[in-house]
């Protein structure tokens, strides 16, 4: 990169391995704890500066990625300048599809049932290399029974069931997601992302639409 570049790409971590690892930390606990609403830490998120990227979706980002992981990100967020930040800060590699990517990154409006069917879900063998999908919301929060677009989750992590709100996301995405549990132990694993909060929905949970 030239150092205009270096001028303009935009701020990562403050205290890049430090940082990473706390992101890390928040994203292993949501895939422990399914559809639990955690929060990351606001200073940290302050001080990114990726253009056209969400504080939030951007430290999941800087933390997941490196140079052995591909990613494929959705036409309206693969701006130059997005992919420019997410190479330079990560030296991830781009697929040329969803169907070839680790990691897929969508907003809310492109999480279609269709999309679900092209992601990589491994074999039985080996479904925990199966791909995960990202999907960036504006609005990501526990629920109540009787909510509009309740989620009801079930099995590892959850002592019960628990409910969740994820209102953006079309209930056809969620429909597809429930027929790919036949596939299990196959599967997506899920992260939801809105601001400085996120949610995880793993490959080993069950979803019911409703409380």
């Amino acid at each position: 990169m030239t150092q205009a570049t270096l001028a303009t790409v935009g701020r990562g971590f403050g205290q890049p391995v430090h940082d990473a690892q706390q992101v890390f930390r928040t994203t292993l606990q949501a895939m422990s704890r399914p559809g639990r609403v955690l929060q990351l830490p606001p200073p940290l998120l302050a001080a990114l500066q990726a253009p056209g990227l969400s504080p939030g979706l951007t430290a999941l980002l800087l933390s997941l990625l490196d140079a052995e992981t591909s990613l494929w990100l959705a036409p309206d967020l693969a701006t130059d300048e997005a992919q420019q930040y997410l190479r330079f800060h990560t030296g991830v590699r781009w697929a040329a599809s969803p169907a070839e990517a680790a990691f897929v990154v969508v907003g809310a409006a492109q999480a279609r049932p269709g999309l679900l069917s092209l992601l990589d879900r491994r074999s039985d063998e080996a479904p925990q290399a199966g791909a995960t999908l990202i999907v960036d919301l504006t609005s990501l929060r526990p629920a109540l029974p009787g909510q509009p677009g309740v989620l009801t989750l079930r099995g590892p992590g959850i002592q019960s069931q628990h409910l969740l709100a994820a209102v953006d996301v079309p209930a056809p995405f969620w429909r597809a997601r429930v027929e790919l549990e036949a596939d299990y132990p196959r599967g997506i694993d899920l992260i939801l992302c809105s601001g400085d909060r996120l949610a995880a929905v793993p490959r080993t949970t069950r979803v019911a639409l409703g409380a």
